[in-house]
Formats: structure tokens, C-alpha cells, sequence
């Protein structure tokens, strides 16, 4: 018949063992999670590689009299004044 000790200390070995267990389980998950968020990093240093090998290209417009004056001379008989040509930039800029 074991002694209190003896059934103390297997107890304690038990719970070790689960202890243990329950740890590798925690390891295990949190380097697969590590694995997963690694190749997510990857994937988003390789996207911004690209953006940096392609930037969007801008575009400069041209101040609000001058693209007026153009479209003057252009189509003489126009009715459009700044303050349109000055809308139609202001569209075009949130729109790009």
C-alpha cells in the first residue's frame, strides 16, 4: 500500500505531466502562429516592394487661369469661367 508521501508525490507527478502537456500545447500553437504571421509579413513586404518598383504616377494639373486661358483658346466662344474651371479641378482632385 503506497504511503501519503508516495500518493503525494504522484499527485504532484500528474500534475506536472499535465502542467507540462498543457504547456507544449501553448508552444505549439504559438509557433504556428508565429509561422502564419511571418508568412503574412512576407506577403506585405513583397506588395510594398512592388508599390515601391511601381509608384502611382501623379498628376500635376495646371493652376485654374491657365487651364482656363487653354480652354479659351481652344474653344473661343466657351461660356466657362474660373470659378467653374476652379470646380471641375477641385473634382478632379478628390476623384484621383
Amino acid at each position: 500500500m503506497p504511503t501519503e508521501n508516495q500518493q503525494d508525490y504522484d499527485q504532484l507527478l500528474e500534475s506536472s505531466s499535465t502542467t507540462i502537456d498543457n504547456q507544449r500545447k501553448v508552444v505549439a500553437l504559438l509557433q504556428s502562429r508565429l509561422r502564419e504571421e511571418r508568412e503574412e509579413r512576407e506577403k506585405l513586404e513583397a506588395q510594398l516592394a512592388e508599390l515601391e518598383q511601381n509608384p502611382v504616377s501623379v498628376i500635376d494639373l495646371p493652376e485654374p487661369p491657365d487651364l482656363l486661358n487653354q480652354l479659351k483658346g481652344k474653344r473661343k466662344k466657351s461660356k466657362v469661367e474660373l470659378p467653374d474651371v476652379e470646380t471641375m479641378l477641385e473634382i478632379l482632385e478628390e476623384n484621383l
